[in-house]
């Protein structure tokens, strides 16, 4: 990886979201959907319909949305008919970037019969694996809806579930929406491309706030769209091995995908230059001459994402940005 002439984007980027601060006010909101799912056996809970609202409190400082749910009993639901319940811890923080992303680890408390099970998992909305299975969940858009998408390799629930994967999926729309533009966390794409079934990205993230970053010890999960259609994928649960002492580098198992993430240090800011390349990339054949695209990742436990427009090359069998 080299790193050359961005001093004006990291500029931009390290002055990102916080360029005014005004209080936040609070949002409320009430978990639904939620999707309780065995994929390895196809198990699917019937949810009870939402009963109490969840309060969102904001600290734009610590980059934090936390979480309050005094007013939310457990929720019921029914499974390969066994009943049961699902609860959240009463409060809890999560993560909360400029892109609207979310992240909590939390235990997920499900009872069923005599005892309860705490289920440790990583919410978000953007993406997470276990397993060989990815999940995706949903950025707060501009009417406040989001979706926490979380999966784990070993619930340790019994029957109905069964001891291993589980997934979780709670959607909740924030009244009032909060204003974004106040949390760190940016991501300004600087170059991508598609071509001969290779997948390219360069990119400077600048997480801001007062997040402290772990490229080895957390998993780095990518997921590319071109068109509405998925392209390329990373899954690197090993994270990114530290290569140097600014550069860190992780590539997944079948050698088909390599991250990379080099530390930038400019005007007493930190920023990080993303370098991905990932082989056996799909896509058909595009006829018009742009089309949209976007990257969806989690590197260090930094989450965040992009848009892209890519223009097409070579009667549209290779796509460039910008």
């Amino acid at each position: 990886m080299r790193v050359r002439g961005w001093s004006l984007v990291l500029l931009v980027a390290a002055r990102a979201a916080v360029a005014h601060i005004v209080p936040i006010p609070a949002s409320t909101c009430v978990l639904d959907p939620v999707e309780i799912v065995a994929p390895a056996t196809g198990t699917e809970a019937i949810v009870a319909p939402p009963s109490g609202q969840l309060v969102i409190r904001y600290d734009t400082q610590a980059s934090q949305a936390q979480f309050d749910l005094t007013a939310v009993p457990p929720r019921s639901f029914v499974a390969a008919g066994v009943p049961g319940t699902l609860a959240l811890p009463t409060f809890f923080p999560a993560t909360f970037t400029h892109s609207g992303d979310l992240t909590a680890t939390v235990p997920v408390f499900i009872a069923m019969g005599p005892g309860t099970v705490a289920v440790p998992l990583t919410l978000t909305t953007g993406l997470w694996a276990a397993g060989g299975t990815m999940v995706e969940g949903a950025p707060m858009g501009a009417d406040g809806r989001f979706m926490l998408a979380g999966i784990t390799a070993s619930s340790g629930l019994g029957a109905p579930f069964g001891p291993g994967m589980l997934s979780v999926r709670l959607g909740c729309q924030a009244n009032p929406r909060p204003d974004t533009d106040q949390f760190p966390g940016q991501t300004t794409p600087l170059s991508a491309s598609l071509g001969g079934q290779t997948w390219r990205l360069r990119a400077i993230f600048a997480p801001g706030g007062t997040s402290t970053l772990d490229f080895p010890g957390t998993p780095a999960i990518l997921r590319a769209t071109i068109g509405g259609t998925v392209v390329a994928t990373a899954d690197l649960p090993a994270g990114l091995p530290m290569h140097g002492r600014d550069l860190f580098v992780g590539r997944s198992a079948d050698g088909r995908a390599a991250v990379g993430v080099r530390t930038l240090h400019r005007g007493g800011q930190t920023s990080f230059l993303m370098a991905v390349r990932i082989q056996g990339a799909t896509a058909s054949a595009v006829a018009t001459a742009s089309v949209p695209g976007d990257v969806a990742y989690e590197v260090g436990g930094f989450v965040s994402r992009a848009s892209l427009v890519f223009r097409a090359r070579r009667h549209g069998t290779r796509l460039r940005f910008p």
